[in-house]
Order: C-alpha cells, then sequence, then structure tokens
C-alpha cells in the first residue's frame, strides 16, 4: 500500500488551509504552483475547490499575476536564489509559500528578493515560509491585514 503524498496527509492538509486563511488566499484566489512537487499540490488545490489554480514552470514566464506562488518541495537555498532570480512571481502585494531545510535560514534571502516573510513553520528539518511580495498596496494584502486588525 502506498503512504500518502505530503498534501494528502490530514494535518499538513489542516496546516496548509489555515496558513492560506491567514494569508488571505481564498477559493477565488488566483494560485500559482511551480517545481517538481507541483503536480501534487496542483491536484490538493482542485481537490479542495479552488477555481483559478495551475502549473508553471521554474523558470522566467509572464506568471507575475497570481496571488500565490507555491513551491510545495524543499528548496536549498541556492534553489531558493534561482527561483527568486529566476523563476515566476506572484503580484506585488501577493504570497510566496517555500520550503526550506532548518538549517538554512532562508528570511534574510528572501527579504533582499523584495519578500517580507510573515511566518516561518519549523517542522521536520524543515521549514515552510509564508511571505509577501512588496510592492503597491492590494486587495490581498489589505484584506489579510483587515483580518489581521
Amino acid at each position: 500500500m502506498q503512504s500518502p503524498s505530503p498534501l494528502q496527509r490530514p494535518q499538513l492538509s489542516a496546516i496548509l488551509s489555515d496558513l492560506l486563511t491567514e494569508a488571505g488566499v481564498d477559493k477565488s484566489s488566483s494560485v500559482h504552483v511551480t517545481g517538481p512537487a507541483g503536480l501534487a499540490a496542483l491536484l490538493w488545490f482542485c481537490r479542495h475547490g479552488y477555481d483559478q489554480v495551475g502549473l508553471v514552470g521554474t523558470g522566467r514566464c509572464p506568471a507575475n499575476d497570481c496571488d500565490l506562488l507555491l513551491a510545495p518541495q524543499t528548496c536549498d537555498l541556492a534553489s531558493l536564489a534561482g527561483l527568486l532570480d529566476h523563476g515566476p512571481h506572484p503580484r506585488p502585494g501577493g504570497v510566496l509559500i517555500v520550503q526550506t531545510p532548518t538549517d538554512q535560514p532562508a528570511a534574510a534571502l528572501l527579504e533582499r528578493a523584495g519578500y517580507r516573510v510573515e511566518r516561518t513553520v519549523h517542522g521536520h528539518h524543515r521549514a515552510l515560509h509564508v511571505a509577501r511580495r512588496l510592492g503597491p498596496s492590494s486587495s490581498l494584502a489589505s484584506a489579510s491585514a483587515r483580518s489581521a486588525a
């Protein structure tokens, strides 16, 4: 019997749902998933009622209009730097969610690339970072600020 993929496990599904809600991402948000683990994440979003979800390549592409960019695989700092420099990006005010090994702090790298880390969840040998792309204010950023107040 095959074990469920990480995003199919109930506790991880609940954690992701909570993180998305906290970040102001809802089922009407535009979601892009990238990287080798992207297909499982794409299926998770589709099974949970997200209508505007797509799989995008890790290279430059016209993907700067999404509310959420998720890279579900664990990225070392070199891979993360490559994604930040040459990969798709969420729109200003949008959210990036990435995983890194816990022994490789990514906050400074994300901040230098124009993101504000809003939350980091530490798990088994990896950290999940929720970072908002800085830039002009947006309805998603404003909604997140209102829900935090």
